[in-house]
């Protein structure tokens, strides 16, 4: 194979960039495992831009039998998307979007993020139907590759049921676009025996009366194992079948290139409520009843998840629930509140008037920010497990469905067999209205002995699921490795034949992801397992899901926080040469490459900082350290010297593109003294100290005269030897840190009389880095919005107005004051779709540009016509995205200071 993967490599030379043929083996491994419990390292990983690319990726493939995997964002379960061959991944020119008919239909590439497709249709009050619980990390490829659907989807609004059009591409390089009649027309020509062959089989299987009913049968569950058989029932048309057939295929039948769906409104009102029932069957005893009122989620959970996370509990009961003890999280919408209000109250009366009584935990409630509160709680059972695991195992979720009546006894029987396999800490939740349940234990795959264990443990459940129950053992996470050799299990030997033979007509050669969903190897599910040894515990609980790669600014230039963890792990079983490679590689790739921003762990499910473990590894290798200890004691000199730097530097910065061009060095502010009943204490960052903002006064100066507006006196700390320590901690020096973060703090403490007055930071990293026990340090963007937009009169831009929403910003509080204060200031704010960290990190915009610039990359085509400013409250941040954007970018207090006048009072 390792040959016809180099004659592969040749071909594509031709055509693709070097840049995005990755072999070398440090990446490679990086990119060998998936959310799943399995991993491969491919012999190549090729990064694809455009459609012309991949057709003919796919004919030298099929020329050289040389199998494809194709993956999105990589966060599927079942070992979907791994190899040992050819890995496919897309670059960021995937994503367009096309949003129809006034928001009724949206038209998506694969590469657009599941959570983008509903920001952009939320101006139209519709959302697309799939709503995995991953939808803001996977991908419009994966969803529709999987048949994903989630917890308010249901049947009926997954990706198979609300396809409007598909374009694909085949084995063989053809590309349809079923939305274009001559592409249709081409396709039916080119291919006319295969869809004659198509329409001949859904003849046959509709003759058949046993096979069809088991079909249907099937797909009045959700159930996403095998092919899409139901297409064959559904539809007539042979290339409307086949479109049907790539939504869940796990891209062994062909490439979705775009699909187009019908989207759904979204409820103008909505209620959410949590109960717990005394056991399986008395809640799922409601469940047909909340069916018939109409609600859009249910959510159950057994005792064992609601103690796993007693502390999101807690705000709702302080006593554990009861042995047996089963909880429904119920949520539901309306178009208005009085419908609401008439459908949560015929809910309410059922509880009342049923056999046993739930308890209400949460009675319904209208409140946005408690609805938040509950989905917490559901949303942190599968990291709450994930956290608590032994060092070295790691986590499966499986999810299976049964008929809604089977439900309870399917429940307490899956309990049963824990107990009896020894899985103990093994929780079950999961969509009740579809009685479709997930199971999440920990396991180990270290020793015979535990892989002999989870053998007869799925062997138990597939005999309880498909025997028993007459169910599914896969609702909605795709059929992926772990579940190939139950396929015939499930479906039958005719139902097998036929998906045999759809594969064989689509791809002949074998060449789409081999061995996932149809696999003759009775123990594919026990090959290729994935260890998760022990590196260091600030990432030892990392389960590899890759929720944090959409945040991640080196995810396109480097490694993910998740490649990161996954290439150190990797590490540790190869050769000594092959290890010294790896750690010389990882210097780059892991190390001076990441931002160390931590703000993967705002996206991770386990609460995990990459970015603090690299910060700890470059200060296990500090070389510096008796500089640092200089740069600390001498921090007025040194910013004495880096002006002066500036002043040199800046022409000569002019004549190169890939750094930003180096800012002039900032002024002295001057300001004036006032006496107020009101102050705040005002702190400058080194950055605002530093960098002067083109055409503009000091930010201080500024902030002065906004706070006066609002009748507040601004007490400056003008301390030039005083830092909050980020720069110091960032290089690897977390002594030097402490020490400045300590003696800045005590200063504050002195200045605000001990917490009597608030702390105001004028750049964000600043604030958060500084945050104290009794007293209130606040990022300068929320002391604006909080204490000078009520007091002042505003005239709001009508131009449009470019935000970008820092990663301290979002640390501090989700972005929310930075937006509001926006908001604002313009009438037409624009924020960009995909950049959450702008990649600069305190210097690495001019020390590592390649960050900043791949961070950044999609930045200047998403400023709009007319706009000619930009925003944030980072003044490094700035200059990057001024360099990026070909706009300027400033703090927003400039444009807040611009707007406003002092409000006239009252007489």
């Amino acid at each position: 194979m390792k040959q016809q993967v180099e004659q592969l490599r040749q071909q594509l030379a031709a055509f693709v960039p070097a840049s995005r043929l990755i072999s070398d083996l440090s990446r490679r491994i990086a990119l060998s495992t998936d959310a799943s419990f399995y991993q491969q390292v491919p012999e190549l990983v090729v990064q694809i831009a455009h459609l012309e690319e991949l057709q003919q990726l796919l004919r030298c493939a099929l020329a050289l039998k040389v199998a494809v995997t194709f993956r999105a964002a990589g966060t599927s379960l079942s070992g979907q998307a791994v190899t040992d061959s050819v890995l496919v991944l897309l670059t960021r020119d995937w994503q367009g979007v096309e949003i129809l008919d006034n928001g009724q239909r949206i038209r998506l590439q694969p590469g657009v993020i599941g959570a983008e497709a509903n920001r952009r249709l939320l101006p139209y009050g519709r959302k697309i139907g799939p709503d995995p619980a991953s939808i803001n990390s996977c991908k419009i490829g994966g969803i529709a590759a999987n048949n994903a659907s989630g917890m308010c989807c249901g049947i009926n609004n997954n990706s198979y049921h609300t396809l409007q059009e598909m374009a694909f591409v085949l084995a063989d390089g053809t590309y349809v676009d079923t939305a274009d009649a001559a592409s249709v027309a081409a396709f039916r020509e080119s291919h006319q025996q295969l869809l004659e062959a198509i329409d001949r089989l859904a003849r046959e299987v509709r003759a058949d009366p046993e096979l069809s009913d088991n079909i249907a049968r099937q797909y009045q569950l959700k159930n996403t194992m095998g092919y899409g058989l139901n297409a064959l029932l559904d539809y007539h048309d042979p290339v409307a079948i086949l479109a049907h057939l790539l939504i869940g295929s796990e891209g062994t039948l062909g490439f979705i290139a775009s699909i187009t769906y019908r989207t759904l409104p979204l409820p103008k009102a909505k209620a959410t409520g949590l109960y717990v029932f005394a056991d399986s069957a008395s809640a799922c005893a409601v469940i047909p009843t909340l069916k018939t009122i109409g609600v859009d989620a249910v959510e159950l959970m057994d005792d064992r998840s609601l103690r796993s996370v007693s502390s999101l509990l807690a705000n709702y009961s302080d006593t554990p629930p009861p042995h047996g003890a089963v909880a429904l999280l119920i949520e539901l919408g309306r178009d208005d509140a009085g419908a609401l209000q008439l459908a949560t109250s015929a809910i309410e009366t059922a509880f009342q008037t049923s056999a046993t009584p739930p308890q209400a935990l949460c009675a319904f409630t209208e409140d946005a920010a408690t609805s938040e509160g509950l989905w917490k709680i559901r949303k942190g059972l599968f990291p709450a497990v994930g956290a608590v695991r032994a060092s070295g195992t790691t986590v499966i979720i499986e999810d299976v469905a049964v008929p809604l009546p089977q439900l309870p006894a399917a429940v307490d029987a899956l309990q049963e067999l824990f107990v009896a396999h020894g899985y103990d800490e093994a929780i079950i939740f999961g969509h009740a209205l579809d009685g479709n349940v997930h199971f999440v234990f920990t396991q180990s795959f270290t020793e015979a002995t535990e892989v002999q264990r989870y053998a007869a443990f799925m062997e138990a459940v597939q005999v309880l699921v498909v025997e028993r129950f007459a169910g599914t053992l896969k609702a909605e996470h795709g059929t992926g490795r772990n579940m190939a050799p139950y396929v015939y299990a499930q479906w039958g030997g005719e139902g097998l034949a036929v998906m045999q033979q759809l594969k064989l007509w689509l791809d002949p050669q074998g060449i789409l992801n081999p061995g996932v969903i149809l696999n003759e190897d009775p123990q594919a599910h026990l090959r290729h397992l994935k260890h998760l040894p022990a590196i260091d515990p600030a990432v030892d609980a990392c389960i590899e899901c890759g929720f944090c790669e959409s945040s991640c600014p080196s995810t396109h230039y480097t490694l993910s926080p998740r490649q990161r963890i996954a290439l150190k792990r990797r590490q540790q079983g190869l050769e000594t040469a092959e290890q010294a490679q790896v750690a010389t590689d990882f210097q780059h790739l892991g190390i001076d490459s990441c931002a160390a921003t931590g703000l993967c762990a705002t996206a991770c499910p386990v609460g995990i900082d990459t970015g603090q473990w690299v910060r700890q590894l470059r200060a296990e290798q500090s070389a510096h350290p008796r500089l640092a200890r200089w740069l600390a004691q001498h921090q007025a000199g040194a910013m004495q010297i880096a002006r002066f730097a500036l002043t040199l530097g800046r022409p000569l910065s002019r004549l190169q593109q890939r750094r930003p061009v180096l800012p002039a060095p900032a002024r002295k502010p001057q300001l004036t003294v006032s006496d107020t009943a009101r102050k705040v204490v005002y702190f400058s960052g080194c950055p605002n100290r530093l960098f002067a903002t083109e055409g503009q006064a000091p930010l201080p100066e500024v902030v002065q005269q906004l706070a006066a507006k609002a009748g507040i006196e601004v007490v400056l700390c003008d301390a030039p030897e005083q830092c909050c320590g980020q720069p110091w901690a960032s290089k690897g020096y977390p002594a030097q840190a402490e020490q400045k973060q300590r003696t800045l703090q005590q200063q504050l403490r002195e200045l605000s009389d001990n917490g009597r007055w608030p702390v105001v930071m004028d750049a964000s990293p600043c604030a958060l880095q500084s945050q104290m026990d009794a007293v209130e340090v606040v990022d300068l963007s929320t002391f604006l919005l909080e204490h000078v937009v009520p007091k002042v009169q505003l005239t709001p831009l009508t131009q449009p107005l470019m935000l970008h929403v820092t990663c301290s910003s979002r640390h501090l509080d989700g972005g929310k004051a930075l937006r509001a204060l926006a908001a604002c200031c313009s009438t037409q704010v624009v924020e960009p779709a995909d950049i959450q960290c702008c990649g600069f990190a305190g210097d690495k915009g001019f020390t590592c540009p390649d960050l900043n610039a791949t961070a950044l990359a999609t930045l200047a085509q998403q400023v709009p016509q007319g706009c000619q400013l930009g925003v944030s409250n980072s003044r490094s941040c700035e200059v990057g995205l001024q360099h990026h954007s070909g706009i300027p970018y400033q703090h927003i207090a400039y444009v807040l200071d611009a707007i406003s006048t002092e409000r006239l009072k009252e007489a």
